[in-house]
């Protein structure tokens, strides 16, 4: 994975460099899909806007679609939901703010695209099934694995992540500056709760294995 995760780190990196000290959504979102285009990284990006949510809040969700692959169409969405106004500047920590969310969402997807290939694009994941199928899917907790240690390396330094492992359930709920060291990992804990669960046993040494492999430079900070 570092090779991908460093292209899209460069992406990422290049598109922040070149805003402007305060820039608008619609200029981030061109020069974000301008980026990816000439890196030759195919996937879409768009916004999707809801009055339900608040001036300043957004999330970035993503999707693989394994028919699309084997047909050789874009394969990865990468959807920026907000209900921004059209005169919200941006400056520099929001923009890295967004693309730490991109790069997570995009890294994720390209995981997947890499496990249906690999079976000739069979489908891994049943989305009508629940929530505690989902997170407990082996693709999910593989890909998750990926999207946790890189949370933890971007928060604690990969040293200090791997010092904290053998109290992986402390380390859930270890918080950095205020915020999570990995939300993606407290999400886990909390739903399966015991980490005698074999979800959770099996995630942790993931975890640990992909925090071992993972190149720091490779992460967008």
């Amino acid at each position: 994975m570092n090779s991908i995760m460093e292209l899209v780190e460069q992406i990422c990196n290049t598109v922040k460099n070149c805003c402007k000290p305060t820039t608008s959504f619609q200029s981030l979102l061109t020069a974000t899909r301008k980026e990816f285009r000439n890196q030759s990284v195919d996937i879409k990006l768009r916004s999707a806007r809801s009055s339900k949510m608040n001036h300043e809040e957004f999330y970035v969700n993503a999707y693989y679609d394994p028919e699309d692959d084997k047909n050789k169409e874009t394969a990865i969405e990468v959807i920026i939901h907000h209900n921004f106004p059209k005169d919200r500047v941006w400056d520099q920590i929001h923009v890295s703010e967004l693309l730490t969310q991109v790069f997570d969402a995009v890294v994720h997807e390209f995981k997947h695209q890499r496990q249906s290939r690999k079976r000739a694009h069979r489908t891994y994941w049943d989305s009508s099934g629940s929530v505690s199928q989902y997170l407990s899917d082996p693709d999910e907790v593989d890909a998750y694995a990926v999207s946790i240690a890189i949370e933890l390396c971007r928060s604690l330094g990969k040293g200090r992540a791997l010092r904290y492992m053998p109290k992986f359930t402390s380390l859930s709920r270890l918080k950095v500056a205020g915020n999570y060291a990995s939300p993606n990992l407290l999400e886990y804990v909390s739903h399966f709760e015991n980490l005698n669960n074999p979800v959770l046993r099996t995630l942790a040494k993931k975890v640990y294995i992909r925090l071992m492999k993972v190149d720091e430079d490779s992460i967008f900070m």
